[in-house]
C-alpha cells in the first residue's frame, strides 16, 4: 500500500513531487555544484536552496503564505526565478504574468489571479500603478534594495508541506471564448515535466541546455528550469531570445540541448548561413513545428546537425511533452504518443471516437496523478466544458494514425497563435470594437512567412473610415504588443449563418488580401520599433 502521498510512475513511486521538494534534494546531492546561469547571475545547486529559503521566510514574515496568491510581472531574471520556488516554499501560489501585459490586460490577469503581492521591475511597476491606480495590491520593485532584503536571511523558511495535488501556479493560457484563463497546475504537473523531459531527450549529467523561453510560460518553466534541475544538469536561461547572436551564445556556453521552439527555428533558419553553423556542441532540439513551414525542420536539421523531436502539449495538459516524437520511433510529420502518461484520443462534436485517419477534436487524460490542471481559476464553467465527458478538450484538430500518433492540424476558429504566443480573437475584436469609429471588427489568422499566424482584422467602419495607425495605436492601449493586428481590411459586412446569423470565420479568412495594410510595411519589424515609432509620430 503507497502513503497518501506517494504517486506512481508505472508502477514506482516518484521520487520528487514538488519543486520545492526538488530544489532541497538536489542541493543535498550535488551542493557547490553549478546549477544555473540566469540572466547575468549565477547558482550552484545549494545556492538556489539557500536563497529561496531566505525569500521564503521572508515572505512568511510579510504574511504572504498558503491562501495567498504572488504574481510576477518580469522577464527572465534571478529574480522570477526566486520568486516562484520561494513562494512554493512559504505555500503560496505563484502567478507569473506575461511580462509584455498593460492596461485591460494586466487588469485582468491580476484580478484574476487574486495575488496580494506583485514581483516586478520598474517597467512593469509604472504599467500597474497606470492600471489599477485604486487597488489594494502590494508592488516590489526587484531592482530595489527591497527585493535585496527579501534575500538576506532571517530565519529558517516555513515548515510547508506540499502535497503532490496541491495547487503550485497559476498559468495563462490564450481562451477560445474571451480574455486569457488562468490555469491551475498542482506541484507534481510541473514535476512531471521534468521526468518526461528525461524520457524524451534522453538526458544525462554531461548535459547543458540553453534556453530563451519565458518563465511566465509553460515551456520555460519545465524545459529551462524543472528537466535539467531533475535530471542533474546545468542550464543557461537568457532574458530574450536574439537571432543574429543565438548560435554564438551556444558554442560560449557549450550547450548540448537547445529549445528554439516554433518560429524562433524559422528565425534561425533565415539567417544567414556561415562556416560555424555547425561549429557547436548541441544534439538534440524540442521542436514545436505543427504551424511553420515542413521545409525549415528539415533545413533546421540539415545546416546545423540537430535532432529534433517534435512535442505537443498545453499548459492545461501538464505543459511541454503531452506527447513527443521521440527519436529511434519518430513518425514523420507526427508529434509522438503520450508514451504512457496519458491517453489521447480524437473526437467528433459529440465526443465519438473517430477512425484512424479522420480528422476531429484532440482531446487527452491523464494516466498519471496530478499531471494536468486542476482546473481554471475562478472560472467552473470554463472547467467544466473543457473535462466535458471526463476528457480534456483542448481546442484543436488533428487526427491519429494506425498506431496511435497523433498527427496536429490547427487551431478552432478563435484562437491564434503568433510566434508561441496563444491569442483570443474574441479578446483583440473587443479592444477594437470598443473604438468609436469601428463598427464590427473580426480577428483572422493571416499566413506568416514565419509560420504560424499573424493577427488580421477585417473592420466594418462606423461612418468615415478611421486611420490605421490610430487603430493601432488605440489597441496598444489595452493590449500586450504581439495581440496587436499587424494587417488591417476595412469591409462593408461579414458573411453570417443562416440560422444565428453568426459571422462565418472561416469565408472571412479565405478572403483576398489584396491591398491590405501592413503594419511592418510602414512601422518595421518588431514590437520596439513599433512603439518607438508610433511615440515619435505623436
Amino acid at each position: 500500500m503507497t502513503s497518501p502521498d506517494t504517486v506512481l510512475i508505472a508502477g514506482n513511486p516518484a521520487p520528487f513531487l514538488s519543486v520545492p521538494a526538488l530544489v532541497r534534494a538536489k542541493a543535498r546531492e550535488h551542493g557547490d555544484r553549478h546549477f544555473l546561469h540566469i540572466d547575468g547571475r549565477n547558482f550552484t545547486y545549494r545556492q538556489l536552496d539557500q536563497a529561496t529559503d531566505a525569500v521564503a521566510a521572508n515572505l512568511a514574515r510579510l504574511g504572504f503564505g498558503p491562501g495567498t496568491c504572488i504574481a510576477s510581472l518580469l522577464p527572465n531574471c534571478a529574480a522570477q526565478l526566486l520568486g516562484w520556488i520561494a513562494a512554493g516554499k512559504a505555500g503560496a501560489l505563484w502567478s507569473p504574468l506575461n511580462s509584455s501585459l498593460v492596461g485591460e490586460d494586466l487588469v485582468h490577469t491580476l484580478r484574476l489571479s487574486g495575488a496580494t503581492l506583485l514581483l516586478t521591475d520598474a517597467s512593469g511597476a509604472a504599467r500597474t500603478a497606470a492600471a489599477l491606480p485604486r487597488e489594494v495590491l502590494r508592488v516590489l520593485d526587484v531592482d530595489t534594495p527591497d527585493f535585496a532584503a527579501l534575500e538576506t536571511p532571517s530565519g529558517p523558511p516555513p515548515d510547508v508541506i506540499n502535497r503532490p495535488g496541491d495547487p503550485a501556479a497559476i498559468l495563462y493560457t490564450g481562451g477560445t471564448t474571451g480574455l486569457p484563463k488562468g490555469v491551475v497546475l498542482p506541484h507534481f504537473a510541473l514535476i512531471a515535466a521534468g521526468y518526461r523531459y528525461g524520457e524524451t531527450l534522453g538526458a544525462t549529467t554531461a548535459d547543458r541546455h540553453y534556453s530563451t523561453l519565458p518563465l511566465f510560460h509553460a515551456g520555460g518553466i519545465q524545459l529551462g528550469i524543472v528537466g535539467p534541475l531533475l535530471n542533474d544538469m546545468s542550464a543557461v536561461m537568457d532574458r530574450a531570445f536574439s537571432a543574429s547572436a543565438y548560435w554564438a551564445r551556444v558554442r560560449e556556453i557549450g550547450a548540448t540541448i537547445i529549445d528554439p521552439i516554433s518560429t524562433m527555428m524559422s528565425v534561425l533558419v533565415l539567417q544567414p548561413p556561415g562556416p560555424g553553423d555547425r561549429d557547436h556542441r548541441v544534439r538534440i532540439t524540442t521542436g514545436v513545428n505543427a504551424q511553420i513551414p515542413p521545409a525549415v525542420p528539415e533545413e533546421f536539421a540539415r545546416r546545423f546537425g540537430v535532432t529534433i523531436v517534435d512535442i505537443y502539449g498545453a499548459s492545461e495538459t501538464g505543459g511541454a511533452m503531452a506527447t513527443s516524437n521521440r527519436p529511434g520511433s519518430a513518425v514523420p510529420g507526427s508529434v509522438g504518443r503520450p508514451h504512457g502518461w496519458s491517453e489521447v484520443a480524437v473526437m467528433d462534436a459529440n465526443d465519438n471516437r473517430l477512425p484512424p485517419g479522420v480528422q476531429g477534436n484532440i482531446v487527452l487524460r491523464p494516466t498519471v496523478p496530478f499531471t494536468f490542471m486542476l482546473g481554471y481559476h475562478g472560472d467552473g464553467e470554463a472547467t467544466r466544458r473543457a473535462w466535458r465527458n471526463l476528457w480534456f478538450h483542448t481546442g484543436d484538430l488533428g487526427y491519429l494514425d494506425a498506431g496511435g500518433n497523433l498527427f496536429f492540424i490547427g487551431r478552432e476558429a478563435h484562437w491564434l497563435r503568433r510566434r508561441g504566443e496563444n491569442i483570443s480573437a474574441y479578446e483583440v475584436e473587443a479592444a477594437l470594437t470598443r473604438h468609436p469609429a469601428v463598427r464590427e471588427a473580426i480577428i483572422t489568422g493571416a499566413p506568416s512567412e514565419l509560420g504560424e499566424d499573424e493577427v488580421k482584422a477585417w473592420i466594418v467602419p462606423e461612418g468615415e473610415r478611421p486611420d490605421e495607425l490610430e487603430l493601432i495605436r488605440w489597441c496598444l492601449r489595452s493590449l500586450a504588443p504581439f495581440k496587436v493586428p499587424r494587417f488591417i481590411d476595412f469591409v462593408d459586412d461579414f458573411p453570417r449563418s443562416a440560422t444565428k446569423r453568426e459571422v462565418e470565420r472561416a469565408k472571412v479568412r479565405a478572403w483576398s488580401s489584396e491591398g491590405q495594410w501592413d503594419r511592418e510595411a510602414v512601422l518595421g519589424r518588431g514590437f520596439a520599433t513599433l512603439t518607438k515609432t508610433l511615440e515619435e509620430m505623436e
